[in-house]
């Protein structure tokens, strides 16, 4: 049966980079600072290999995720599903960070404004309308990830059921007590 949870875990993650409403699609990325202070962003899920556990999301360059993973390349996500009440919590290394012109250049208009504004995210302005944009400042990057460990929770009657795989283990997974 734990076979069968690790399966489906991989199953579900393909999922979500087909179906958008998928509940792993969008998920929690915890990183550290350099004063050992957590900080946690909502991200969205764009690339999942099922055969290496790697994932890929993107985000603008200048933003304080990417100075983090940079000083400390150990991170966590946090994957929860309501309906199935399962909750993901993967540790992860960032492996690598790209610009990728060529998945820039794909993107729509209205997703290339993300990562073109003139203020660095997370900077002060006075209001919404007042964040400016130069489609020539192309501030996109890509970051891979690779999975260390995989703690799995389901909330469930009669029995809650947990498990861990683990890199280190080839994967083969363990049950936990609740």
């Amino acid at each position: 049966m734990v076979d069968q949870i690790f399966d489906d875990c991989k199953k579900q993650l393909t999922a979500a980079l087909k179906h958008k409403k998928h509940a792993f699609r969008f998920f929690t990325l915890a990183t550290q600072n350099s004063e050992g202070n957590s900080n946690l962003r909502t991200v969205v899920l764009r690339d999942f290999d099922k055969e290496k556990l790697y994932f890929t999301i993107f985000t603008d360059a200048r933003s304080k995720k990417v100075k983090e993973l940079k000083e400390n390349s150990n991170a966590q996500f946090l994957f929860y599903d309501s309906k199935r009440m399962i909750q993901l919590i993967f540790n992860v290394k960032m492996i690598e960070i790209d610009y990728d012109d060529l998945i820039y250049n794909s993107l729509p208009d209205s997703s290339k404004k993300d990562y073109s504004s003139i203020q660095i995210p997370g900077s002060k302005i006075k209001g919404p309308d007042q964040v400016y944009y130069d489609d020539s400042k192309k501030h996109f990057i890509k970051i891979n990830f690779k999975s260390l460990r995989l703690e799995y929770l389901r909330l469930k009657r009669p029995n809650h059921i947990r498990a861990v795989f683990d890199s280190n283990k080839s994967w083969k997974g363990q049950f936990l007590a609740p």
